[in-house]
């Protein structure tokens, strides 16, 4: 289906031309009108599409091109290693629920964990030696580490041969994660390899390395990492609740959400229901953004899956029509065959603009309907977000 995508000063020109132009407005209609629950094949062709623009971001090395403009067919000179990480992170997911192999992802995920491995230096603190991935020289980012752990235990999962080849990875990643615990409280963002350590604390990273010791402790079962994890969550719930906070709300339920279906504490329950309505609350009222938001909506489609059991029928349907709205929504931003971009010129005629290759472009999402670029975190959130939907919630297969 073609969809008009709108540049940022065509918002002004809409009132003046859009009534003029009925293709104009029939493609219009389609970015803002009203939102549908997605059926299981859009989920998939979603899903899929998305799966295919990763796969054609990823270079020789397994880095992926980190943020595409489809109008302009160029890549912006820009990086970020915890989104890498967080490409990682999806593409796991994405494969070991891939159970036909469908998405053909194997190659893809080897190369990227080839390319992390290059990233990834030694470390020492507190006398525990580990690895950590580099986010600059000299310095390691625990989120980034955290995602990139999940992705690869994501693989080790899928036979013994990737168990052998990546457990000394993973050991070292897992040692990085505990070493950077302040006791008491949560973790040091990064390690600095010739300077004096921080004990600052990022909400992200907090979260990204409580759900990376979650998935560890499930993969290979550790008392120290049960203690660790027990003991954090007491810390976050009670600093979060204090003050509720955005940054930890997605990567706290997909950990709570893990720790849930092992041991489902009336304290994890109740810790996701009250962040959940506070993230809503605030949602209801933003719902004519232009900005892409799937971070958000891939929290709550976490946390369904912890809240779920225990809803009425009232209760399930005011959660899922969030999570159907959104998704809806959201998927406007997926560039499908055949999009075009609207351009105005002194806001008196319109010129048309389409992609000229399609392979870079088709799946990504955008960032806004105002912006038009591709970065992989928001293509990593979108995903993550539809996918849970697909096979947690509805029960579906790929």
């Amino acid at each position: 289906m073609k969809k008009l995508i709108f540049p940022a000063l065509l918002l002004i020109a809409v009132v003046f031309i859009g009534f003029q132009n009925s293709e104009f407005l029939q493609n219009s209609v389609l970015r803002f009108g009203e939102q549908e629950t997605l059926t299981t094949n859009e989920l998939r062709e979603v899903i899929e599409n998305g799966t295919s623009w990763f796969k054609n971001a990823q270079e020789n090395s397994g880095h992926f091109k980190y943020e595409y403009m489809p109008f302009l067919d160029r890549y912006i000179d820009e990086d970020n290693m915890v989104r890498q990480a967080g490409g990682l992170y999806v593409l796991g997911e994405l494969f070991r629920n891939d159970t036909e192999n469908k998405l053909d992802l194997e190659k893809t995920i080897t190369k990227a964990i080839s390319y992390f491995e290059a990233n990834t230096t030694k470390g020492e603190l507190n006398g525990e030696s580990f690895r950590c991935l580099l986010k600059y020289e000299g310095r390691c980012t625990l989120g980034g580490t955290s995602l990139a752990l999940v992705g690869i235990i994501d693989i080790a999962q899928s036979s013994s041969s990737y168990k052998s080849d990546y457990k000394k990875l993973i050991e070292d990643y897992k040692d990085y994660l505990m070493a950077m615990r302040v006791p008491t409280k949560g973790f040091r963002d990064s390690y600095y390899a010739n300077k004096e350590q921080s004990t600052k604390e990022s909400s992200f990273s907090n979260g990204e390395a409580f759900l990376a010791l979650t998935r560890y402790y499930l993969y290979s079962p550790d008392e120290e990492v049960k203690e660790v994890l027990d003991e954090t969550f007491k810390y976050f719930e009670e600093i979060y609740r204090a003050e509720w906070d955005n940054n930890y709300y997605l990567w706290g339920m997909a950990a709570i959400k893990d720790l849930y279906a092992m041991d489902p504490k009336e304290e994890y329950y109740e810790f996701v229901k009250d962040y959940t309505d506070w993230r809503i609350d605030y949602y209801k009222g933003v719902r004519g953004t232009l900005r892409n938001r799937c971070a958000y909506i891939e929290g709550v489609t976490s946390a369904y899956s912890v809240l779920e059991p225990n809803l009425t029928t009232e209760e399930k349907e005011y959660y899922m029509e969030e999570i159907d709205f959104w998704l809806a929504k959201s998927k406007e931003l997926q560039v499908d065959e055949g999009d075009f971009l609207r351009i105005s010129y002194n806001y008196n005629f319109l010129t048309k603009q389409t992609i000229d290759d399609e392979e870079k472009a088709i799946g990504g999402f955008l960032t806004a309907t105002t912006e038009q670029v591709q970065r992989i975190d928001f293509t990593q959130h979108c995903l993550n977000s539809y996918l849970q939907k697909l096979v947690d919630i509805d029960g579906r297969g790929l």
